[in-house]
């Protein structure tokens, strides 16, 4: 249950990121630096499995993954599962999409769930991943992208409700503008329930908006946790962790 859309430029790009989760799932946690072979990177973390659903290094390459709840492919209970925040933490070195891709494929895809996953760096071709138990198909995406949302109530409904929201918020989905991408993901209806983009219904909510801001120097990660209240969604515990990205910095984190 989340909701991703970026716009490019020149050099880098924004992305935005809604995090929907149940209500039983334990909190996540807020991102935190790390390193894999060598590289850094940042990335918020799953608090049940220890994985992650959002990813950047600094080489700028970006990870976004939605679960696919509409598939009816299911791992075989008999084999242990392989997380699909694990997949993600997998390719935290990595400098260029396609080479993600290759990683991906020769990951145990036959014990993980169902998935689309954006892979985005600057100047690059973005992908789509989607693995639904047959086979990884990967789809090339335009620089603009005008979103992908997934959900586990009412997915084709919820689907269609907030891609007509983000048509109502975006007046150039080939060009949007950041403070319509960042208006839209912070839509919130308190009498829509799962359709609203920041969305709150009796057993789940959207637990963060996290922003990616990717320049030719620099990568920011600007997380919000909310509290959700009478009131509607507080943010709570904000954090803003930044990285020089190669080849402008040298040294390790």
């Amino acid at each position: 249950m989340c909701t991703v859309s970026w716009s490019a430029r020149p050099g880098g790009y924004d992305l935005f990121f809604n995090r929907d989760e149940l209500a039983t799932r334990a909190p996540e946690t807020p991102p935190a630096l790390a390193q894999h072979d060598g590289v850094a990177y940042v990335a918020p973390r799953d608090g049940d499995l220890g994985g992650t659903w959002l990813l950047t290094n600094r080489h700028g390459l970006t990870l976004g993954l939605l679960n696919d709840y509409g598939a009816t492919w299911h791992p075989s209970s008999a084999v242990p599962r392989f997380s699909r925040g694990h997949l993600v933490l997998a390719c935290a070195a990595l400098a260029d999409p396609t080479a993600a891709v290759e990683l991906v494929q020769r990951l145990p895809l036959d014990r993980t769930p169902a998935f689309h996953l954006v892979i985005l760096a600057p100047d690059r071709e973005a992908f789509m991943l989607h693995w639904a138990g047959v086979e990884l198909s990967c789809d090339s995406l335009p620089p603009n992208f005008p979103s992908r949302t997934s959900s586990s109530f009412a997915t084709a409904e919820v689907i269609a409700a907030r891609t007509s929201r983000f048509g109502a918020y975006v007046q150039s989905p080939g060009c949007p503008a950041l403070g319509e991408l960042a208006a839209y993901h912070r839509q919130h209806d308190p009498n829509s329930g799962a359709t609203s983009v920041l969305m709150r219904r009796p057993d789940a909510a959207t637990r963060s908006i996290t922003q990616v801001t990717v320049t030719p120097e620099m990568i920011t990660m600007n997380y919000e946790a909310l509290r959700w209240t009478s009131g509607g969604p507080e943010t709570v515990a904000p954090v803003n962790l930044s990285l020089p990205r190669f080849p402008h910095a040298s040294g390790a984190v």
